[in-house]
């Protein structure tokens, strides 16, 4: 058990590590090493964020005595490498979603993890947003009645770019994985795992996904959920129960959501602004959990990513869409 501030180097200097640098100093943990490919970025993004140490390679961030636990903020493609290289470093792990390509890979990392005695918890950071634990207390509570229906969307317009993540094959590109994460999550938090689903999607030339509109059944109802590169959407939640009705606002990073009587009327609105940008509440369970000794986190348990992870293989079965260095897709 420690009870000393838990030391975070990161790998990968892009956006979403931007965003977990300036979220950490919101917290009780500390940043203390960036990695990146180029030394230069490595030492540009160090200074930006007044970080101790700056390395020009994952390799070097990874043999630090002085780092606990290693957030990897690289692209899909490269995390269930990273995650074995982390974990044979004896390093506890925060990855970002999608934390791998396929479920097959999510099992070896979470059997690796349990071999070496590390933690690992995969950053789907909307899990631990206040506002989405209040949504769940609300629905867990009965407070809308029994739930019957849903609908989320997630959605940024995108110019095509063959060579940029977002769309690349090779770098798990295409809505689903970015995107479909985080629809899929909302879902399976507020109506449990689907029997199935309906898929309809419409591609790029180079086979990834540019929108994908899913339909998730279940016994007493269903999730029309949908994401998209081509088009902006509302990304906003809608939860429609038997006694009420709940909006979460811009839901995969939200700081309000509105409860409703049958009728229209507002019943009750729920208002947590984040501490910083949202990213802090992962940090703070990551830190909860090591200090405790815990190995995986109750609120982001290793079954619920492998679960998320089948879902997705499922529906890319679908889809017929494979990355072209997954072994397979189950």
């Amino acid at each position: 058990m420690k009870t000393s501030p838990i030391r975070f180097g990161i790998l990968g200097a892009g956006r979403i590590a931007e965003g977990f640098a300036a979220a950490i100093k919101a917290t009780d943990a500390q940043l203390i090493a960036i990695a990146s490919r180029s030394i230069d970025q490595a030492q540009i993004f160090q200074t930006r964020h007044h970080i101790l140490k700056a390395y020009g390679s994952y390799t070097d961030l990874l043999g630090d005595p002085d780092i606990d636990c290693v957030y990897i903020a690289t692209p899909h493609s490269l995390h269930a490498e990273q995650m074995v290289q982390t974990l044979n470093a004896g390093k506890h792990i925060l990855c970002e979603k999608a934390f791998t390509l396929n479920a097959d890979q999510a099992k070896a990392i979470f059997a690796l993890a349990k071999e070496k005695n590390c933690f690992v918890m995969e950053a789907m950071w909307t899990r631990f947003l206040p506002t989405i634990q209040a949504v769940g207390s609300e629905v867990q509570s009965g407070a809308i009645g029994e739930v019957r229906t849903m609908e989320a969307t997630l959605g940024f317009q995108q110019a095509f770019d063959p060579h940029s993540r977002l769309f690349h094959p090779s770098l798990g590109g295409g809505a689903l994985l970015d995107l479909g994460v985080y629809v899929i999550t909302l879902a399976n938090l507020v109506m449990g795992r689907p029997s199935d689903y309906d898929v309809t999607f419409k591609k790029y030339s180079n086979g990834v996904d540019e929108e994908t509109s899913l339909v998730a059944h279940y016994p007493h109802g269903q999730a029309n959920l949908c994401v998209s590169f081509a088009q902006s959407l509302t990304n906003d939640a809608v939860i429609k129960g038997t006694k009420g009705n709940i909006i979460i606002h811009h839901f995969h990073r939200t700081e309000q959501a509105t409860i409703y009587n049958l009728d229209g009327t507002i019943r009750e609105t729920i208002a947590i602004p984040h501490r910083v940008n949202g990213l802090e509440y992962e940090i703070i369970e990551v830190t909860r959990c090591l200090q405790s000794g815990l190995k995986e986190s109750a609120m982001m348990p290793w079954s619920q990513t492998i679960s998320i992870m089948e879902q997705l293989d499922y529906i890319r079965k679908k889809m017929k869409l494979v990355y072209p260095q997954e072994n397979h897709v189950s």
